[in-house]
């Protein structure tokens, strides 16, 4: 029996896959939206050949924010390495393929070398940078050795209008400053999954600058934004500016081609708290490269501390825009989730238990986001809990903490018939979802290897992030760009709106469905639905859907790398 070759040309998404495909030994899962379908017919992509007939689909629910019906079919009978399709009539989904050690090995890669891509200060060689045959080449921007202190930032000894420099670190975003504050949860990330899995990264081989060298190549990159981080501390008082900025969000155009003068901009309680936990955490995950860079652990620690003493002695010094400054803002006026993410870095490099008493457990808590971080320190906690001096009842509460927020978006994917573990589609849903994933994943990596019942709950939710963000979801997109048959092309970036090349820059992942915001950047005519799961638009004015963020990608990275090492080993 064949399946219809000559009919593959592929519909708008009524048969939603993961597009770059699944590992030979893992769940299988796709979505059906508004077919009906009695069963699912698995077709060899190569010659036609039914594979598998006859497989089942769920009863059909109606999904509300995206008002279709929807099915799910579990082909995790199928583990035959290969290029396959589905196919229920005449309609087909896009192709995928099943491998066991390599399906995942270019989105690992290219999703960690973005920031590699993303750096400041720096030139960009074509070999370094090609990708499929195109060179993503560009020149040095922003050197940032000439900054300027803002008002907002000027003290006795660093009055306002000095120059002080600050280079490296990773572009924001779609634009060319630099967080403090986004920077912290995007390190914490990274280096959640160095620790995780360290073995996988010292054999991993980005092709940047550093490779070849004695330190894996996600700590060299790490490197890079740690630099510049260790700049953005005042030398005075420990205090820790907010951002290095230029006044105005310049326009479409080439790093090397902004020129505005650039800014040290506030000084906060956020971001000398988001400052302290992840220099608390450079300082453990380099200390065992000391010989290549040397004093690196104790400077990163010394300067957690002093920024730690500073938000003690300035406990709730809020961030907003000075009247003369129109970028992002990562205002926040909540504090006791940054404390927490400082104190459990400090308490896991330092096992100073001064630390671990000043974390409030009864705040609340919800998956980490830039300005929710109380659950980015519950993760390191998390992970750690078996070598940190704790008794036992300090553990037990730990645990708790994190199961019960972990069970809390499993009972959400659980209630919703797109089995999306989100409150709601706000923006940077993609970035919540790949940090649900992660969350989920180290949930499900601690509860196996205590051999608790409970584990593949979160495995199964796990992977159904990974597969929404790579193609089963209501828009059919996979999010990641130059990656699947049906990626984002026009992400809001200036480097790739201005670069005068057709393909857009690998590796990074649009921030997804959002609502409540497109009369702000296209225009509600640009967007193909008003139903919530579908309110994206590949187009760069679409800065609420289509923007990349370092806050976004480094989860991602983390959520793959706990597949890679889990289930395609």
């Amino acid at each position: 029996m064949l399946c219809s070759l000559s009919q593959v040309a592929y519909s708008q998404g009524e048969i939603r896959v993961n597009q770059i495909g699944y590992c030979q030994d893992s769940p299988k899962w796709a979505m059906v939206a508004d077919i009906d379908a009695k069963s699912v017919t698995v077709c060899n992509a190569n010659d036609g050949k039914v594979v598998l007939s006859n497989v089942p689909v769920t009863k059909s629910e109606y999904w509300k924010e995206s008002g279709e019906n929807i099915q799910w079919v579990d082909f995790s009978a199928l583990k035959t390495p290969g290029r396959y399709f589905l196919q229920i009539g005449e309609t087909v989904s896009f192709p995928f393929e099943i491998k066991q050690n390599s399906v995942y090995d270019e989105i690992s890669l290219w999703s960690l070398k973005a920031f590699y891509l993303w750096r400041s200060s720096t030139e960009i060689p074509a070999k370094y940078a090609t990708f499929k045959g195109v060179s993503f080449a560009r020149q040095a921007g922003h050197p940032d050795t000439e900054v300027l202190i803002h008002k907002s930032a000027a003290s006795e000894k660093l009055p306002e209008g000095k120059i002080v420099s600050a280079p490296k670190g990773w572009y924001d975003a779609g634009d060319y400053n630099k967080y403090v504050v986004n920077a912290g949860i995007t390190v914490h990330n990274l280096a959640l999954a160095y620790e995780m899995y360290p073995n996988y990264f010292k054999k991993l081989n980005l092709n940047i600058p550093e490779s070849n060298d004695n330190v894996p190549d996600i700590l060299n990159e790490l490197m890079w934004e740690y630099e510049w981080l260790l700049a953005m501390q005042d030398p005075n008082d420990g205090g820790v500016y907010c951002k290095l900025s230029t006044l105005r969000f310049c326009g479409m155009v080439q790093p090397h081609e902004d020129q505005q003068p650039r800014y040290m901009i506030g000084k906060t309680t956020t971001s000398a708290l988001d400052f302290a936990a992840v220099m608390a955490a450079g300082a453990r995950i380099f200390a065992d490269y000391e010989k290549e860079f040397p004093g690196f652990s104790k400077k990163a620690l010394d300067a957690a501390v002093r920024a730690w003493d500073w938000a003690e002695k300035y406990p709730d010094i809020k961030f907003d825009n000075p009247s003369d400054v129109r970028t992002g803002s990562y205002s926040d006026d909540y504090f006791e989730d940054e404390r927490l993410f400082a104190a459990a870095e400090l308490f896991v490099t330092t096992k100073d238990k001064k630390y671990f008493s000043k974390i409030n457990f009864e705040q609340r808590f919800e998956m980490p986001t830039w300005r929710y971080v109380a659950g980015t320190g519950l993760m390191t906690l998390f992970f750690h809990l078996d070598k940190l001096p704790l008794d036992a009842k300090e553990k037990a509460m730990v645990e708790s903490k994190y199961l019960k927020l972990a069970d809390e978006y499993c009972e959400l994917a659980n209630k919703s018939a797109g089995r999306y573990p989100v409150k709601k589609f706000d923006w940077g849903s993609n970035g919540e979802i790949s940090t649900t994933g992660a969350f989920l994943g180290l949930a499900y990596r601690h509860q196996k290897d205590a051999s608790k019942s409970n584990a593949d709950k979160y495995k199964m939710q796990m992977l159904n992030c990974f597969d929404y963000l790579l193609g089963v979801n209501a828009t059919n997109y996979c999010f990641l760009s130059g990656f699947g048959s049906k990626s984002p092309r026009n992400q809001h970036d200036r480097r790739n709106e201005s670069d005068n090349i057709d393909e857009p820059i690998p590796g990074y992942l649009s921030g997804g469905v959002a609502t409540g915001f497109q009369n702000r950047d296209c225009g509600m005519d640009k967007y193909p639905s008003t139903f919530p799961a579908k309110a994206y638009y590949d187009g760069t004015c679409s800065f609420s859907t289509n923007e990349i963020a370092i806050n976004w990608n480094a989860p991602f990275v983390l959520l793959t790398t706990i597949i890679q090492n889990e289930f395609c080993k």
